[in-house]
């Protein structure tokens, strides 16, 4: 709610509650104005979010400056979204308010109820977020086309101490320590592990049998960064389940265990080995015959026929029929709809129905199941947007400075 508070507060205080004298042109910006009423609102919301934040505030001449210099900029992108003919539906207001609201766990209604009980106006509120997103629209097409992000950027980025503490996941790793005086081989005991993971035995097992540290095998809940310097390589190249080969260190010996990993980038997915046969109809076969003779084909396999044999023989998916229609593994989203939707209602190694979609008739044969760890693809997702963020700001400032400097702006003296 803190965050409503937060951003209720850039806006809404009524102008009834400042006299005629100071509604009058403070700035002229090209062929726009900025109200003394405009900054003396701002300079209100500043103190009321500093307060919140509980944050001290400027002088007033420092903080008016500051205030006049923003609504300058602003003024001057807004010029821009006019001249460019930027326009903000109602539909989209609408959309990004309920967003707003939903962001604090409100309904569209409570969130209008809870402006109104802070005394603020709704209408105006809407006026600031059609005006913000205006901005935010002129910004994007000002510098977005601007940004280029490589593979190598990212990639470098991965690697420093920034990008593996705020995106990496913290890491639940075991181990088994053979100490340096001890008589057991370390070679035979990974041998064992490996065994006996791939046969279900769980790891902690063999910490109990042959671990001689301390903690009984747990090295606890860490960023990869927490490991010590040793470690790290192996443990990052890791699944959740799998286990290192041994490493020496000035304690003994280590086998490493990924027991777990957690965190906001943290994500498995569900993916699924497909094989198919699609048949297009054509000006040769209809879409009737095209019917008719997937059945045949789905019957044939029925009867013994290899579904590789056929799919190379007939189906008409170029990508795949060299493959005996075999797609590979895939998640969620990158098939059609119809297409996903056999798949998930499919048992393994059962041949399916036939059914149409958009690219026409299929039969298809799920091979196999599996969760997928994808986090190193969301790390390398928020990598992106994090660099890509980071430059837009930089981008951005700079922008808004050779916009300041090639304008007109008039700051007029009171006194």
């Amino acid at each position: 709610m803190v965050y409503l508070i937060r951003t209720i507060a850039i806006l809404l205080l009524a102008s009834s509650t400042y006299s005629q004298d100071l509604d009058r042109i403070a700035v002229i910006v090209n062929d726009g104005v900025v109200l003394e009423s405009d900054i003396q609102i701002k300079i209100n919301d500043y103190k009321k979010n500093a307060a919140l934040d509980g944050l001290s505030i400027p002088q007033d001449s420092t903080l008016r400056e500051l205030i006049v210099d923003q609504l300058i900029l602003e003024e001057l992108q807004l010029q821009i979204a006019d001249r460019v003919g930027i326009k903000i539906s109602d539909e989209e207001l609408n959309l990004t308010i309920k967003s707003l609201a939903q962001q604090n766990d409100l309904t569209l209604e409570d969130f209008i109820k809870y402006v109104g009980e802070r005394g603020d106006s709704y209408s105006r509120l809407r006026e600031e977020v059609k005006r913000n997103l205006k901005i935010r629209r002129v910004q994007q097409g000002s510098i977005q086309n601007k940004i280029s992000i490589s593979r190598e950027e990212v990639n470098s980025f991965l690697k420093t101490e920034e990008a593996l503490n705020q995106l990496g996941p913290e890491l639940n790793v075991k181990q088994i320590l053979i100490k340096n005086e001890s008589s057991k081989d370390i070679d035979s005991i990974y041998e064992e592990v490996l065994i006996g993971l791939g046969n279900g035995t769980n790891f902690n097992e063999f910490v109990v049998t042959y671990s001689e540290d301390n903690n009984r095998g747990d090295l606890g809940w860490r960023k990869i960064t927490g490991f010590p310097e040793l470690f790290k390589s192996p443990i990052s190249q890791l699944k959740i389940g799998q286990v290192a080969e041994p490493i020496k260190s000035g304690a003994g010996e280590h086998i490493l265990y990924l027991e777990n990993k957690r965190g906001p980038t943290v994500t498995f997915e569900k993916e699924w080995n497909v094989r198919h046969i699609l048949l297009i109809p054509n000006r040769i076969r209809t879409e009737t015959d095209s019917e008719d003779k997937i059945i045949e084909i789905r019957e044939q396999i029925i009867n013994g026929a290899s579904f590789a044999d056929l799919a190379a023989e007939f189906s008409d998916d170029p990508g795949s029929k060299q493959e005996g229609g075999n797609l590979g593994w895939a998640g969620e989203g990158l098939y059609a709809p119809e297409f996903e939707e056999a798949i998930k209602k499919s048992n393994l190694n059962e041949i399916t129905q036939p059914f149409l979609t958009e690219f026409g008739w299929h039969i298809l044969e799920v091979l196999g199941t599996r969760v997928e760890d994808k986090t190193d693809e969301r790390v390398e997702d928020q990598a992106f947007s994090y660099l890509f963020n980071r430059k837009f700001e930089e981008e951005l400032e700079s922008h808004l400075q050779e916009l300041r400097a090639e304008a007109f702006v008039e700051i007029k003296e009171f006194d």
